[in-house]
């Protein structure tokens, strides 16, 4: 540790350490001139995770030296970013006044605290707050870089999967509640709240938002407006003159969209892969969207798709549409080419952090919303689209204000100059008259300068520090007149200036500095009546963000020749020639398979070796069904799809390792909460359940698992499994069908046909798949001969009785472990279905 402040401090120093106390969490970033300076432990860290050069400098009369480092001003965004992907909170502290007018210590404030989650000049920013309260788990999602601002009340359960589908930076809590396993998964950096943060946020949001019941904004209960209230004013005090435009909290609900909970985005790869690729999702496969903003809805929608037949119908005119009109997809297409993000640009320009190249970028916009306003309304039909247009604000004063105030490639920095067009304010017109007449001027007096001394290589330069000067040479300088005043010597020559040249030099300088300060408060006075604008803008992206999304649908359909799926509220599936839409864009000869499920049969048993193809069946059911609930159009050659309210998928093993838990809790976990929630209306998808505990336990528990989803949930259900034993199910329960992938054998070779047949699939061929992935050929023929050779009679006979008296007695043990007040319907549909095979066994190993 470093000393603490004291009286022989510098003053700026001092000044340092009364404003690290204040924001003793955050590295300082404290201005000074062109940098940005940190110190102590701040400098330490800096140094370490930028790899800046760590330097020192005395803290004050006999102190020890004390680290520091820095960043220049006007690169520091790309460092701040680094730092706070880090997890950091960075305190902006600025100079309030103009060192050159200060008198004494410059004041100095922290103007913002940058966080992992309001970094809103990033889109992948995002907040969230758990608030707990009557067993009820209030959560609120504000994305500061968009305006997105939801929120609803949850079981805990129910926290965690808004949670995951949203994948905030930064997760605001009280000092109680459990984060842990969801720090694991999202890796979300945990900000600490207190009781009274809970209640002043809520009274900060019912005054700025001007309500006081919940249900002026659509919510039941207040509940979920203490959690909105906690990130509203976290946004306020750490954005502080930089608060961004927030919106009124809208309600979230599951409601009218079809369930995906978190496993099953991951399990069936929706928008990255299990190796992190998003090329290799259904994301990845499926996105021609060409806004940002488009593409965000694209992702929201795959996690919801739509749960009401009439909006999926809906969807699919428009995409219909498109998909016929390919001159219209063709134009709309190239409106959106090139669309800036007005999410992201409103949020810049409110939060005060906009440039001039933002204006531009908006009256861009702007532009190209009129022009796809335009040409929806004179050549679209469908109903959606058309609504669509109508939404989009007329934005034509907005860009024509823009147009005649800024130059069309305006500079970055709003204080550098030459962003104001001509003709916009005469008195800058005039200061710039002045200047360009005065670097006429200054070129002349160089050329008269050249003809009276006789040095042809004379010239008027100038840099920052000296101003205007007069170079010359070092063979020229016995040529220098005297009324030349030396200013420097440099190893090439000298430099000198003149009455005349200092006289010229204040006029050109103060014109300047003129001219920037009034294009300054010109640019301030344009933002300004873009602020008024704002609302409209933010209500237009909406309408835009669907459009694309819509464009999209239609041209990844019209590239791949998808066709329109056939949407019903019976509860059937019937796909003709169905394709993995991710699997096809990288397999050649994809092999496309039927599905035909309906009441008399929902259940599908599909069994077949490892690399047979059935995995990838299973999921690419899911994957369609998902798909035609988007308003997609479908990889197949017809589909008849019964309205779903919910999917689930238990394939792989996910996050296991993250929440150290083993593959089989994991596993029981996953299935318990699919049984829970899955209704007679959702699809389910089971791969290899069972496979993580013994073959008996196993094979009880998945016979139990579908025995439960026949008779109590009766949900369309596709298990694919190695037990062959549950194909018996066909025979003993109604709606199982038994399927396989077809395999080919041609003596010791078998070939994978990847062809969904009726029926059980023949022996393990566990063998030849093992041969296949080139196992040592000893290796394969020794397991053959094990395979093959018959069990010795001697060592059967000596261990039957072994094995009956430890079967009896574990039957014995379950019995007693029953506990039949709290025991639920499943655990005791797996524990008879263990107890039946636990007495099977024994039959068999007595030969009774």
């Amino acid at each position: 540790m470093w000393s603490t402040p004291s009286d022989d401090l510098t003053p700026m120093l001092a000044q340092y350490h009364a404003l690290k106390q204040q924001y003793s969490d955050c590295l300082l970033f404290f201005r000074l001139g062109d940098f940005y300076e940190l110190f102590y432990e701040d400098a330490q860290i800096g140094s370490k995770e930028l790899g800046l050069v760590l330097t020192s400098r005395p803290a004050g009369k006999g102190k020890e030296r004390i680290p520091m480092c820095g960043v220049p001003y006007h690169s520091a965004s790309s460092y701040i970013s680094r730092l706070v992907s880090k997890g950091y909170k960075v305190a902006l502290c600025e100079q309030l006044e103009d060192a050159s007018q200060a008198k004494g210590i410059v004041r100095r404030d922290v103007i913002r605290v940058i966080t992992p989650g309001t970094y809103f000049e990033k889109e992948v920013c995002g907040v969230a707050a758990v608030y707990v309260k009557n067993k009820k788990h209030h959560c609120a999602y504000l994305n500061p870089s968009t305006g997105e601002f939801v929120a609803g009340s949850f079981s805990s359960e129910g926290a965690q999967e808004f949670l995951l589908k949203f994948s905030p930076k930064e997760l605001l809590v009280l000092p109680n509640y459990p984060t842990e396993k969801l720090q694991k998964i999202l890796k979300v950096f945990i900000n600490p709240i207190k009781e009274e943060d809970v209640e002043e946020g809520y009274r900060l949001l019912k005054e700025d938002m001007g309500v006081y019941h919940p249900t002026a904004l659509g919510f039941e209960e207040e509940g979920p407006l203490y959690a909105c209230g906690v990130l509203y004013r976290y946004l306020k005090i750490t954005q502080k003159g930089f608060m961004p435009l927030v919106g009124r909290p809208k309600p979230y609900s599951d409601e009218g969209y079809v369930r995906i909970d978190y496993r099953t985005r991951r399990g069936l790869e929706l928008i990255e892969s299990y190796e992190g690729r998003e090329d290799l999702s259904l994301l990845g496969v499926i996105d021609r969207t060409l806004t940002s903003m488009g593409r965000r809805l694209l992702r929201f929608y795959l996690l919801h798709p739509f749960g009401k037949r009439e909006k999926i119908l809906k969807v699919q005119e428009a995409v219909e549409e498109l998909l016929k009109d390919r001159e219209l997809l063709k134009d709309v297409r190239e409106v959106l080419e090139g669309m800036p993000d007005l999410e992201r640009l409103v949020s810049r320009i409110s939060g005060n952090v906009a440039t001039p190249r933002d204006l531009v970028l908006l009256k861009k916009a702007a532009e190209k919303v009129s022009k796809l306003k335009a040409l929806l309304m004179e050549r679209a039909k469908s109903q959606l689209l058309r609504e669509l247009a109508e939404k989009m604000e007329d934005l034509e004063d907005l860009r024509r204000d823009i147009d005649n105030t800024l130059v069309e490639d305006p500079p970055l920095h709003v204080k550098e100059g030459g962003l104001i067009k001509e003709g916009v304010n005469p008195t800058l017109d005039e200061l710039r008259s002045i200047k360009e007449k005065g670097e006429q001027i200054l070129r002349e007096y160089e050329d008269r300068l050249r003809r009276e001394t006789g040095i042809n290589s004379l010239k008027i330069g100038f840099n920052k520090v000296m101003g205007y000067y007069i170079e010359v040479t070092k063979p020229n300088l016995r040529f220098v007149p005297s009324y030349f005043k030396r200013r420097q010597t440099l190893s090439s020559g000298e430099r000198f200036t003149t009455q005349e040249l200092e006289t010229l030099e204040e006029k050109l300088l103060s014109a300047d500095v003129r001219i920037k300060e009034l294009e300054y408060q010109l640019f301030l006075q344009l933002r300004e009546r873009v602020l008024e604008k704002l609302p409209a803008v933010s209500s237009t992206a909406s309408p835009v963000a669907h459009v694309d999304y819509l464009q999209s649908l239609a041209y990844v359909a019209l590239q791949k020749g998808w066709i329109k799926p056939q949407m019903v509220e019976e509860p059937v599936l019937h796909i003709e020639e169905g394709r993995h839409p991710v699997v096809e864009a990288y397999v050649k000869d994809f092999v496309p398979n039927d599905t035909h499920m309906d009441e008399s049969s929902f259940v599908y048993i599909i069994t077949g070796p490892n690399m047979a193809g059935k995995s990838s069946y299973i999921r690419q059911v899911a994957l369609l069904t998902l798909l035609a609930h988007m308003g997609s159009f479908l990889p197949c050659r017809s589909a008849r799809i019964g309205i779903v309210s919910s999917i689930h998928a238990r394939v792989g093993s996910g996050d296991v390792l993250a929440l150290g838990i083993s593959t089989f809790m994991n596993e029981m976990l996953e299935v318990a909460g699919i049984l829970s929630s899955a209704d007679r209306r959702s699809l389910i998808v089971l791969d290899e359940v069972g496979r993580g505990t013994s073959t008996h336990d196993g094979i009880a528990i998945s016979k139990a698992i579908v025995e439960y989803i026949v008779r109590k949930i009766g949900a369309r259900t596709l298990v694919a499994t190695h037990y062959t034993e549950l194909t018996e199910l066909e025979d003993k329960l109604p709606h199982v069908v038994n399927y396989h992938m077809a395999v080919s054998r041609d003596g010791s070779q078998i070939k994978f046909l990847y062809r969904l047949r009726r029926g059980k699939a023949e022996a393990s061929l566990g063998i030849y798949v093992a041969k296949m992935a080139g196992l040592p050929q000893e290796v394969v023929n020794r397991a053959q001969e094990l395979l093959s050779e018959p069990i010795l009679e001697k060592v059967y006979e000596k261990s039957q009785e072994e094995e009956a008296k430890r079967l009896t007695e574990e039957i014995l043990r379950l019995i007693e472990g029953i506990d039949i007040a709290t025991t639920t319907p499943l655990d005791a549909l797996i524990t008879l279905a263990r107890l039946k095979e636990m007495v099977k066994n024994i039959r068999y190993t007595h030969k009774w």
